[in-house]
């Protein structure tokens, strides 16, 4: 954008979709900035000058849905980095107020060669320029941090709303034209899609955002369609939207676009995953790198320094006990951001639209009854938790924590009063391993082995739902073909299937049967199995039967949706399942070299003093003696057991891009390495 400040009114709503369209004809007259300083103050009106400097910040505001225009967010960030530098000054003049206690600051020296009067009168007051220094440093170091993190926010929500819309709009696709193929017109189209937020994502804001420029504002379809086409983030959902107004230009078949362009963009979708799994397979390699061999060579270095005569048990804890789990920690948390958009949004919601649920919940809360529903609805839980605990456990595995977690506080507590483990550093040091695995070990055990036996045995069910539906959609749709209704069609499936999927088709026949509600039916047993890419085949379904009397047609399309979403989870397992032999691998060499150094380097150093002693007065380059090897004995399995932990996190997150999933690994390399240390 050219031109000059003055060129520009940011005094007022103007469409989200260009800042271009404020520009004046002729420069902003000083009684208008003097009028708009006194309505909108001195900040915002600066900024409502000089819009060609934050135009990007602007056009991020409006494709994260932040609802507020520049001025505003930058104004009150403004305000948000004073008080943090305030913050800031404070906590730099708390550090420097300790360290001149402790006489740190005292002791600093010159570090350059200069002399001369007022170097030395710095030097003087050391003390009072190192307060000036730190205040200033933590107030601008806070200050900056908060301003730089609220500014370029925006544009990181806008990335992650972009890959989002990227992975969803194939099967959003798939979903408008099930809906098209029943006979909706467009607009009934975008409306059911837009309700559909808890199973289509940032898709689904997108095609509110249309529905509501057609219905609150008056707007026509067309150029709803082309607001929308200027506001969203993604180039996918751009080029969508380009395509149906030029297929609504043309009066083409809107049914036979929307097939043609579910299988493009399906296509497309396979290839952003696999620049993903190509991005994991880098990180993969860079967690070997980065937490096996440096550690690695760290740990080395700073035995080999203390055994000159250093004192490195400092810089050591501060590796085991800091560096490495938060290192860890970040990993994770980049991972886990890079495979958010992948994920598949949870289904919470499929009975009735947003608005309704909104609606009904404000009502509940304002009914006198709730209160004893609700808490009856608990009561009725907590029974059914008691009557049938395995079934809860398998539905909700962090139910399991709250009677792992105060059962392994219990038993702790009571090994500690009975004298079986002291819990003290004089404890640890004599018996390393048998006092960590009774502190630490055995409680972690006791929490997360239910919560991964719960966990993994509800996930096999999932991904066995998710296995077998294709083809129970498919057998669905040939027995509709030959003439046999949904009911019978139900019932003959879960004859010859077995398992949770036969179970659960009996019950949708059996309610079909009872309340003659094909789709309430599904909707519910979308709610009921809780796999968020079945729920959204049950929407599918659902809406499709309603506005379709080609039932079949209906069930073709929801098994071919269904099919490809499981080949894009089935290939990601495959290629990455490598990667979790070497993230394994990796701990199992960090493992190797950790016990080998223990047993074989610091065991016997241990007594080489006793069996070699100095003679008196000589001057001995190499200090064996100031080796303290129970506390590197003691470092070095707790090092051992956050790789083991972390490694297996990691391990879970790249094949299944779920941290939870990576429970099983952790726990397994846990126990491997306290059997690693307890006999080797």
């Amino acid at each position: 954008m050219s031109g000059s400040s003055e060129e520009y009114l940011l005094d007022g709503p103007h469409p989200e979709y260009g800042l271009a369209q404020l520009r004046r004809e002729s420069p902003i007259s000083e009684d208008e900035k003097a009028r708009m300083r006194a309505e909108y103050g001195h900040v915002r009106t600066y900024f409502k000058l000089h819009p060609e400097r934050y135009a990007k910040v602007q056009r991020s505001l409006n494709q994260g849905r932040f609802g507020v225009t520049y001025d505003e967010y930058l104004a009150r960030t403004l305000v948000f980095t004073i008080v943090a530098s305030v913050v800031g000054s404070v906590l730099g003049g708390v550090l420097a107020y300790v360290l001149a206690d402790v006489g740190v600051l005292a002791t600093m020296q010159n570090p350059l060669d200069v002399r001369g009067g007022f170097v030395n009168w710095v030097g003087a007051n050391r003390t009072l320029f190192a307060v000036f220094a730190l205040t200033f440093l933590g107030g601008g170091l806070v200050a900056a941090s908060v301003w730089f993190g609220r500014y370029y926010y925006p544009s990181v929500v806008v990335s992650s709303r972009r890959q989002n819309i990227d992975v969803t709009l194939p099967h959003a696709i798939v979903y408008m034209y099930a809906l098209s193929h029943g006979g909706m017109g467009l607009h009934e189209v975008m409306t059911s899609l837009a309700n559909s937020r808890d199973t289509y994502g940032e898709v689904a804001n997108e095609f509110e955002a249309i529905v509501n420029d057609i219905e609150l504002f008056g707007t026509d379809l067309y150029t709803a369609l082309q607001n929308a086409r200027n506001t969203t983030p993604s180039r996918n959902m751009e080029q969508f939207l380009d395509d149906l107004l030029a297929a609504l230009d043309s009066g083409g078949d809107v049914t036979a676009f929307f097939e043609e362009e579910a299988d493009t963009y399906l296509r497309e979708a396979e290839e952003a995953q696999e620049d993903f799994l190509e991005t994991l397979a880098m990180l993969a390699e860079v967690f070997v790198v980065a937490f096996v061999a440096a550690p690695l060579f760290l740990i080395v270095v700073l035995v080999v320094i203390s055994i000159m005569g250093g004192s490195t048990l400092s810089q050591l804890s501060l590796l085991v006990y800091l560096v490495l789990p938060v290192a860890m920690v970040a990993f994770l948390v980049v991972v886990d951001v890079l495979g958010e958009p992948f994920e598949q949004p949870d289904a919470e919601l499929t009975h009735g639209t947003l608005e309704e649920d909104a609606v009904t919940g404000a009502d509940l809360a304002d009914d006198e009854r709730f209160t004893p529903y609700d808490r009856n609805a608990l009561r009725v839980r907590v029974e059914d938790l008691l009557r049938d605990p395995t079934a809860v456990l398998l539905d909700q595995p962090f139910t399991s924590l709250v009677l792992t977690v105060p059962l392994a506080l219990g038993a702790l507590v009571a090994m500690v009063a009975a004298g079986f483990v002291e819990p003290s550093m004089e404890a640890l040091m004599a018996r390393p391993i048998a006092t960590t695995t009774a502190l630490f070990v055995a409680p972690l055990l006791v929490v997360l082995t239910p919560l991964t036996v719960f966990y993994e045995l509800k996930r096999m069910r999932e991904i066995e739902i998710a296995r077998r539906f294709p083809d129970t959609l498919n057998i669905l749709s040939s027995a509709n073909k030959m003439g046999i209704p949904l009911v019978d069609g139900l019932d003959l499936v879960s004859r010859w299937s077995e398992g949770v999927v036969a179970k659960e088709l009996r019950v949708v026949r059996n309610d079909i049967e009872w309340n003659h509600d094909v789709t309430g039916a599904l909707l519910k047993f979308g709610d009921r199995i809780r796999v968020p890419q079945l729920s959204r085949t049950m929407k599918l379904l659902a809406e499709g039967i309603r506005s379709s009397g080609d039932l079949s047609r209906v069930l073709s399309i929801a098994a071919e949706d269904t099919r490809n979403r499981e080949k894009l989870e089935r290939t990601r397992r495959r290629e990455l399942g490598s990667y979790i032999a070497v993230v394994v691998i990796g701990f199992l060499v960090f493992l190797l070299v950790i016990v080998l150094l223990e047993a074989s380097f610091l065991t016997p150093l241990a007594g080489l003093e006793d069996t070699n002693p100095a003679p008196a007065g000589a001057d001995v380059p190499i200090g064996f003696s100031s080796v303290p090897v129970e506390t590197y004995r003691l470092m070095f399995f707790h090092a051992a057991l956050v790789q083991a932990l972390g490694s297996g996190l990691l391990a879970g997150k790249l094949s299944d891009n779920d941290t939870m999933s990576g429970l099983k690994y952790g726990l397994a390399l846990v126990l491997i390495a306290m059997a690693a240390f307890a006999f080797v």
